[in-house]
């Protein structure tokens, strides 16, 4: 609602269908943001449920078709009814399933949650009941209308998608299934009689079924050709073969799927206690055999396209539970709920008329006893659903609700710290709040219908304002700013903000906010002044751009602490257009070779302000997004920080459109380090003091062995200070020169061996700078001396030497002694 466009599909968090989320859009008007919207539109949608099942039933009284091929069309009934008028028994059969799902444990657990699967029953009812009503009386407005529904069920739960493969297998065998007279006596029917049978059958018809669902299922089947991985990635990663190796091992844990499945309804339930009491069946044991009965039953009668449908509808319903893990999963198998009912009062309807069948003809009963008897029989199956209520009840009123990790799902404190706000809220005094409290989901829902959420830079401070943290969000640095109807995110605070908040809720004026059951959620505590004067302002400007997100700055240290967990970085945004998709910010820290050495990947200001929220021209939206080094220690060297832009919907990086990388898609930041440890003391002082392009000094350098025979290599240290931070990343060159100064060994490398290069040097900085000189086994005897300067490699250009006595050299090199004395070889 606050967005403004129309969202085809959320591809977050394996991706969310839409449909649900606009219909709960005119409670949100009416109701405001608040919990019984919610359950308004919860208890309209499962007493539909309820009430469509129970009319898709009861009409199958009136499908006579008009076509006499087809005046058979549910022959099933007849096997059922035994002698039972099929107005009486479609009355029945329609009350006991839409009891039967009324008083459903797996229905009622379903509803709780305000989640899109909800809806699939519904359309799944639907679309069959006008699929058949269209069938039999061969009108085709009872096909558009399923075709409409059908298309619909796109826009729901990803288990919706099955309804079509249910149809076209419940239909297909009417196209070999005769219902003339004459073609059921004949052993071989001709082709031509085959092909005439079938155009028999009213598939021009199905036309109008197939172009609504299509006109409706288009902009998501757009959606999805547009970015397959979101049709397809989420189903994969949950697949029993995804997570196993061998053939075996797949089969085996379909085999026990299966089990876990039939063991929901029968007496396992399902273990997670988001769908009610954990282990408590879906389906009553008091019910469950007449599940079985009405299956076989249905199976038995599989000519019968309303037979047919039933059973497919069931066993293709529940199995992506089968094939997926975390096996039975009462979402994955919601399109089975319906069937449920459906095959519970099948059984129930055949074993009541089945037993009175057998009483009256084995015993010999008057009049009177044979009318009590039938009452009996069929009061029976009301009250053996009736009877589960108890069981159910004390399921879910009850023993459900006191579980502590029911009670963590459904956030009490999230209401408790809405009231608290909402008290104190008001024009002149604001509000602080954590950002990452704020983005919880029913906080965030809460108090999104009072307050309008904007990203600013900065705000104006008020006299005084009202801070509420829980305890473990007390050390937070980013916060959320509520005043007036207004909920801005800030930059983070500044360390002395931190101190300020932390100092103001450990005081002892603090009031503690509380839920109904006493539990302390958040602690309230006056500030004598406004945090907004120590927001953190970015220490970086920064020019990049991915498509219409600009990225305007950043904060972060330039100096990384080895033995911190993580890196703290806040990066700044702007948008010049508005943007239709929730982005991800890549941000990783890598070394010189673009090795990942920290992640601290997250979509910016997570729900609380997503980039389909960044207003153009307003916002300057500053995200923090600490990043978690890797357990190996980051070794001293140069790191930067690679920033890019992550669609999840398309599953690809958004392009560099702005700024200067050497990559299409990766804008780098920087340069970072890790400084190098503080030298041990070195013992020997350089000779002379000497400067190289007033940026480096050596100060002292060591000989390892001044005499060694040819072959061997010199090892030379050098202690290195840094004058100022230079522009351009120098190699260290150190040559042997002989009599004649020509070079006859050398060593180039920019300093401590390729890893540390200059322009991470910081003023005043040391460097001890270890250098191996391979000398040759043919080098004559003789005493060399040793050069040293730095050059930029690119250019070649050396760095001018200055020495305290003397003119610059031209040439930037070093002449330091002792000189080194080469003997022969061995």
């Amino acid at each position: 609602m606050q967005r403004g466009d129309p969202v085809l599909f959320f591809p977050t968090n394996g991706g969310r269908e839409a449909l649900l989320i606009y219909l709960l859009i005119p409670f949100i008007w009416l109701f405001g943001a608040t919990p019984f919207a919610f359950r308004l539109q919860l208890a309209i949608i499962s007493l539909l449920n309820v009430v469509c099942l129970f009319g898709f039933l009861y009409d199958l009284r009136f499908t006579k078709s008009n076509n006499s091929d087809r005046s058979s069309q549910f022959t099933i009934h007849n096997s059922y009814r035994k002698g039972i008028p099929l107005g009486q028994f479609t009355i029945w059969l329609a009350t006991l399933a839409g009891l039967t799902l009324a008083v459903s444990s797996w229905h009622i657990g379903i509803s709780r949650g305000d989640q899109r699967p909800l809806a699939v029953p519904l359309l799944a009812v639907l679309v069959f009941w006008f699929f058949l009503k269209g069938w039999t009386t061969n009108q085709k407005r009872w096909f558009v209308f399923s075709g409409l529904f059908l298309g619909l069920g796109f826009h729901t739960y990803s288990a919706a998608r099955l309804l079509p493969l249910i149809l076209i297998l419940a239909w297909l065998p009417e196209l070999f299934l005769s219902k003339t007279p004459h073609l059921r006596t004949k052993p071989y029917v001709s082709r031509f009689t085959f092909y005439a049978s079938v155009r028999s059958l009213p598939l021009g018809r199905l036309t109008f079924l197939l172009l609504p669902a299509l006109v409706v299922a288009a902009p998501m089947l757009w959606y999805f050709a547009v970015h397959p991985a979101q049709f397809s990635a989420r189903a994969a990663s949950v697949m029993v073969w995804t997570h196993l190796d061998t053939p075996g091992a797949i089969l085996a844990e379909l085999g026990r799927n299966l089990l876990r499945v039939l063991g929901f309804f029968y007496c396992a339930g399902s273990p997670n206690a988001i769908f009610g009491l954990p282990r408590y069946p879906g389906l009553s044991p008091l019910l469950a055999p007449f599940l079985l009965l009405g299956l076989i039953i249905a199976l038995k009668n599989w000519r019968d396209l309303f037979s047919r449908l039933v059973a497919l509808w069931w066993l293709v319903g529940i199995s992506p539970s089968i094939i997926a893990i975390e096996a039975p999963h009462p979402l994955r198998m919601i399109v089975a709920l319906p069937a449920t009912a459906i095959l519970v009062a099948l059984g129930l309807l055949w074993m009541s008329r089945f037993t009175f069948y057998v009483l009256e003809r084995s015993l010999a009963l008057g009049h009177f006893t044979l009318y009590a008897l039938r009452f009996t029989l069929h009061a029976l199956p009301f009250l053996l659903i009736l009877a589960t209520l108890p069981g159910t009840f004390s399921a879910y009123f009850t023993e459900w609700t006191k579980l502590p990790v029911t009670q963590g799902i459904y956030d009490y404190g999230a209401v408790a710290i809405r009231d608290a706000v909402l008290a104190h809220a008001n024009d002149t005094r604001p509000i602080y709040l954590p950002l990452a409290r704020f983005n919880d989901p029913p906080l965030l829902f809460y108090l999104s219908g009072r307050f309008r959420r904007e990203a600013v830079l900065a705000a104006s401070p008020a006299p005084s304002a009202l801070v509420i943290s829980p305890e473990k969000n007390e050390h937070d640095s980013v916060w959320v700013r509520l005043q007036g109807d207004t909920a801005a995110i800030l930059p983070p605070l500044t360390a002395e903000g931190r101190q300020f908040i932390q100092t103001a809720l450990a005081g002892g004026s603090t009031q503690a906010i509380q839920t109904p059951r006493g539990e302390t959620v958040a602690r309230l505590a006056a500030l004598p002044t406004d945090p907004a004067r120590f927001v953190q302002q970015p220490t970086h400007p920064l020019t990049a751009a991915f498509g219409s997100a600009r990225l305007v700055g950043a904060a972060h240290p330039t100096a990384i602490d080895p033995t911190s967990a993580a890196l703290p970085v806040t990066l700044y945004w702007q948008a010049a257009r508005p943007m239709r998709d929730d982005y991800e910010v890549i941000l990783h820290l890598v070394d010189d070779s673009r090795r990942v050495v920290g992640d601290g990947t997250a979509r910016p200001n997570d729900w609380v302000y997503p980039t389909t929220f960044w207003r153009p021209g307003l916002d300057t939206v500053a995200a923090q997004q600490p990043v978690t080094l890797e357990t190996n220690s980051p070794t001293p060297g140069r790191y930067w920080l690679a920033v890019a832009l992550f669609d999840p919907a398309a599953g690809r990086r958004l392009p560099l459109t702005e700024g200067s990388s050497d990559s299409p898609d990766t804008f780098f930041i920087g340069p970072l380090k890790v400084p190098l440890p503080a030298p041990p003391p070195f013992p020997l002082p350089a000779e002379e003091e000497a400067t190289f392009g007033n940026l480096i000094q050596l100060s002292a350098f060591r000989l390892d062995t001044p005499t060694l025979p040819a072959g061997e290599p010199v090892q030379l240290s050098l202690l290195w200070q840094a004058l100022d931070t230079p522009p351009l990343d120098y190699t260290v060159f150190v040559h042997l020169l002989d009599a004649g100064n020509n070079v006859v060994a050398g060593n180039d490398t920019q300093p401590v061996n390729n890893t540390y290069p200059t322009t991470i040097w910081s003023p005043g900085e040391r460097i001890l700078d270890r250098h191996t000189l391979p000398t040759p086994a043919s080098l004559s005897p003789g005493q060399y001396r040793l050069a040293i300067g730095l050059y930029y490699q690119p250019t070649g250009e050396r760095l001018p030497l200055s020495v305290a006595e003397g003119p610059p050299d031209p040439q930037g090199q070093l002449i330091v002694k002792p000189l080194i004395t080469i003997t022969a070889g061995p």
